[in-house]
């Protein structure tokens, strides 16, 4: 307690108390604020892939090469290669849907083709789903025009940036009810498929690779990809794409993928012939119509409320190890693929630059605790000479740095709070794409959570620890006669 008393009374009886304190608090509060924005970025990012076309949950085959919902990550190919189904469909998806943690689940089949549009080729990512479901899920797509289609329905939906990219790429406007054909070819046939524009959507927070989706009817999909039927619709032979049927017969049909007078198109090698998993071929599961509606390679999943996605995964891929299904439950990250990669190399760029300062910081206000320890050296020399213990002394220094750091990082902590408060509410905008996908949006968010009050305490007393075992070990190796001779 005696301790205690005097550590209290030399804090109060010096005047550069106040200074270590604010200096601390200083840099306290640059930790709350900077943690608030390693949140707002971690959040954003994910809100980014979740809200648009991730989910929470991607449930996906087990495969041999890095998959996403854009299919083959393989980095020396960088192209769709054939994708394993979800085998056994029925019984996933049915677990799925009545798993308490699930809010919602839609299928999807992805595949590699092409709109053509004016005659010239816009490749796209296509995936098939079933249009007003996959909407109600992605809650960051908003319809501009038009309305979604529905299970059983043929129909494609674009977003406004690929529209956008039609207009100045190839010429052409598109509308709603515009008929498109969407072509591809599988290795060994071509397929040519017309469905009607039903809606063009735009995203909350948008990149140029997200802006290439197209979604089209999982059946018309199905088809363009090999998994249906591949014979060419009579009503498709027009005079028009008598030049694609030419393609297909003369062997030159890598022409329809390539070109050099636009930028939306682009090469096209055909893919590998389907690698036998142990599994059902896609030739036998599409034997019948019935078979072909069972075809999926992913069911994109948002959690309910309450339910963390990490602990979904867990408990689903457990539920999937025992039930011996070779499928796996992944989060955003893991379905966006590469997509998300550069953002998340973009964030950690930004972290660490946050985290120089935060380190700068803290080096200079050590030293200061450090400096101003070491300046009363011989003040707890002449303690020792008139009977203070070495325990006393060890005391009285870590107590008053401590009542030092923890009145500065509960300021820091309150400065912190203040300052992400001003910091939200300043509107605090962006213009840059980079920093939109970053954040989630063009506007700054940061909540200071439980979690960066906590971290702002532990790096108090991290400072109190540091600043206190060198200067105490110098004040009690300090002689008592030296101490003596100091006073004076």
């Amino acid at each position: 307690m005696f301790a205690l008393k005097f550590a209290f009374r030399n804090i109060i009886s010096r005047k550069s108390s106040l200074v270590i304190i604010l200096f601390v608090a200083f840099s306290i509060a640059l930790l709350v604020m900077a943690n608030a924005i390693f949140d707002g970025t971690r959040t954003g990012i994910e809100k980014t892939f979740s809200d648009n076309f991730t989910g929470d949950i991607v449930i996906r085959p087990k495969a041999q090469f890095p998959m996403s919902l854009f299919g083959d990550e393989t980095p020396i190919t960088g192209e769709l290669s054939d994708l394993p189904q979800l085998i056994p469909f029925g019984d996933i998806y049915d677990f799925v849907k009545a798993s308490p943690l699930v809010e919602e689940a839609v299928p999807q089949i992805t595949g590699q083709a092409v709109l053509r549009v004016s005659n010239r080729n816009a490749p796209g990512y296509f995936f098939g789903v079933v249009g007003d479901e996959y909407l109600e899920l992605m809650q960051g797509i908003k319809i501009v025009e038009g309305s979604p289609y529905r299970a059983g329905e043929d129909g494609i939906m674009l977003s406004t940036e690929f529209v956008k990219k039609v207009k100045s790429d190839l010429g052409a406007e598109l509308h709603v009810g515009d008929i498109l054909q969407a072509a591809s070819f599988t290795g060994t046939s071509f397929a040519l498929r017309a469905a009607p524009l039903r809606a063009i959507y735009e995203y909350s927070v948008h990149n140029d690779l997200q802006d290439r989706i197209v979604l089209i009817s999982p059946g018309i999909l199905r088809e363009l990809v090999g998994l249906g039927t591949t014979e060419i619709d009579p009503a498709l032979f027009t005079e028009e794409n008598s030049g694609l049927l030419e393609m297909v017969s003369d062997g030159s049909i890598d022409d329809l993928f390539s070109g050099e007078d636009s930028d939306f198109e682009g090469s096209y090698d055909a893919p590998p012939p389907e690698e036998n998993l142990g599994l059902e071929t896609s030739a036998e599961l599409a034997s019948d119509d019935k078979n072909a509606e069972t075809i999926w390679n992913y069911i994109v999943c948002s959690v309910s409320e309450g339910v963390s996605p990490r602990v979904a995964i867990r408990k689903m891929n457990g539920e999937f190890s025992k039930r011996e299904w070779q499928v796996e439950a992944v989060n955003w990250r893991a379905a966006a693929g590469m997509l998300a990669q550069y953002i998340y190399w973009m964030r950690l760029v930004f972290n660490i630059g946050l985290l120089i300062i935060i380190a700068t910081g803290y080096i200079i206000v050590n030293n200061t605790l450090v400096i101003a320890a070491l300046d009363r050296s011989a003040e707890i020399g002449a303690l020792r000479a008139i009977g203070a213990s070495r325990r006393f002394i060890g005391m009285e220094y870590l107590l008053e740095t401590l009542m030092l750091t923890v009145t500065a990082g509960i300021i820091g902590c309150i400065l912190g709070v203040i300052g992400n408060s001003l910091l939200s509410g300043g509107a605090v905008t962006f213009t840059n794409s980079y920093l939109i996908q970053l954040f989630g949006g063009s506007t700054l968010h940061t909540v200071v959570s439980a979690s960066n009050i906590f971290w702002g305490m532990i790096l108090s007393l991290a400072l109190a620890l540091v600043a206190w075992i060198y200067p105490v070990q110098i004040a009690l190796g300090t002689s008592p006669v030296v101490a003596m001779e100091a006073v004076r």
